[in-house]
């Protein structure tokens, strides 16, 4: 068993991020005394005589600039080359005498690296209770991030830290410790914003709609689909409407052996934005049963108005569980998504914890696909205010189609859309991580979104 000897500041913060790293990310028994020190030291029980000692920086911020602006890392951050990784930015971090970041002795391995409180401030979204800049629908965006301006948003940072410190732990006590093995995994996700494209439109819009595909667009697929969906469901059919694409969804994810999850908007806060449908609606019900009959997941997508009310994330939960009674449908583990991705650092996370929901997988960045949370693993969370670990985990969301195809993101199309996907699906296989991917049902209207969505699935047979 492993023994962390860390100094007394902040005993909350530092148990919750020992026990992620150490018991949910390693797989190491440890144990933690807490010291009138000024470093972490890790010795193990059964290997007197040798130790490691890390430095502690961002986690005895003085009290008065925790949770400041003057507790941020400095730009630019300083680097380091590591063999697998090139060169590793520093969130937080202290130099030796010698100027590096390591050093050697026969008895002790010295990390410069603040391993821990850097973690720390990834994982609990620290620099969003401090920066007050948001977009138009209250977000904090990706280039408002560190990651971003410091140019490792596209690397999991954290999971990068966590394989350093496994090598200096193994440098020690290569026989003695046993890592948990881990198993990658694909998670693909589905918000169901607009499950039908007719319902809530008059004939009139659709064929604007159709026209503006046609003459500003030039999307002359998109155009014919839209307009055989008005013919075919005419009579109240939406099994042929192009927004219906979950048989479809569920098909290719079957083949691939992988379980799509479908997250539901149960109530509306905003009209125009909360979508087109009740879970009183027969073939939302229809829909619920096919997804569960089917092995699938259903999820909660919390309304536009709700990352800031308790209440009516509760209330909209309820909606979704007493639907899935009367349906007969039964999950042991419940997740979803906030709409828009519109989250709180301080509030959110907290308030899924209260209505008593298992998972959230909301922390991507509404501009830019990417590690927001610096990790590619489901991981519990930490109430910065209370300063209590929750039960609650998240799911890191990676990438979402729209920041990939979208203008307002990347703009990407073809080869190259299929490229970026790529590179953040090898960088959590990389680490036997979860790749999560987020694609709309109504993101598969156009013949270069649907070959896509299915190059992303193929990745699973090509690797």
């Amino acid at each position: 068993m492993l023994i962390i000897r860390s100094p007394f500041m902040r005993q909350p913060e530092r148990e919750y991020i020992f026990k992620v790293i150490f018991e949910e990310f390693l797989g190491i028994p440890y144990k933690v005394e807490f010291e009138n020190r000024v470093d972490i030291e890790v010795v193990n029980e059964q290997s007197s005589g040798t130790k490691l000692i890390i430095s502690d920086i961002f986690l005895r911020t003085n009290e008065l600039q925790w949770l400041q602006k003057s507790s941020l890392p400095k730009s630019p951050l300083s680097t380091f080359a590591h063999r697998l990784f090139g060169m590793v930015p520093v969130i937080f971090g202290e130099k030796n005498s010698g100027g590096t970041y390591f050093e050697k002795e026969p008895q002790a391995i010295y990390c410069g690296l603040d391993i821990f409180g850097s973690a720390f401030f990834m994982l609990t979204r620290y620099e969003e209770c401090v920066i007050t800049e948001r977009d138009q629908r209250n977000r904090f965006l990706a280039r408002y991030s560190i990651a971003y301006q410091e140019n490792f948003l596209d690397r999991p940072i954290v999971n990068e830290y966590i394989e350093i410190l496994w090598e200096l732990l193994m440098d020690l006590w290569p026989k003695e410790l046993h890592r948990r093995p881990r198993e990658f995994r694909f998670l693909l996700s589905h918000d169901v914003d607009w499950p039908f494209y007719v319902v809530g439109k008059t004939t009139l819009q659709m064929l604007k709609e159709i026209t503006a595909d046609v003459i500003k667009r030039g999307s002359y697929h998109s155009a014919y689909k839209k307009l055989k969906t008005l013919w075919k469901t005419r009579g109240g059919n939406l099994s042929e409407d192009i927004f219906n694409t979950f048989h479809w969804i569920m098909e290719q994810s079957e083949k691939a052996g992988i379980r799509s999850a479908f997250y539901f908007i149960t109530q509306e806060t905003a009209p125009g934005l909360d979508g087109n449908y009740s879970m009183k609606d027969t073939e939302i019900k229809r829909l619920l049963n096919e997804i569960h009959n089917r092995g699938h997941e259903i999820g909660l997508h919390p309304s536009y108005h709700t990352y800031k009310e308790p209440d009516r994330i509760k209330q909209q939960f309820d909606i979704l569980l007493d639907t899935a009674r009367a349906n007969q449908i039964k999950q042991s583990i419940w997740g979803g998504r906030q709409h828009y991705l519109r989250w709180d650092a301080s509030e959110t996370w907290q308030y899924w914890e209260d209505a008593g929901l298992d998972y959230d997988s909301t922390l991507s960045y509404s501009d830019l696909p990417g590690f927001r949370c610096g990790v590619c693993y489901e991981y519990s969370v930490f109430n910065l205010l209370t300063r209590k670990q929750l039960r609650l985990k998240e799911r890191p969301l990676i990438v979402m189609e729209q920041t990939v195809i979208f203008a307002s993101g990347l703009g990407l199309k073809g080869r190259e859309a299929c490229e970026e996907i790529e590179h953040y699906y090898n960088q959590c296989r990389r680490f036997n991580g979860d790749f999560t991917l987020l694609w709309h049902n109504s993101q598969l209207v156009k013949e270069e979104e649907v070959s896509l969505y299915q190059d992303c699935i193929g990745l699973l047979q090509t690797n």
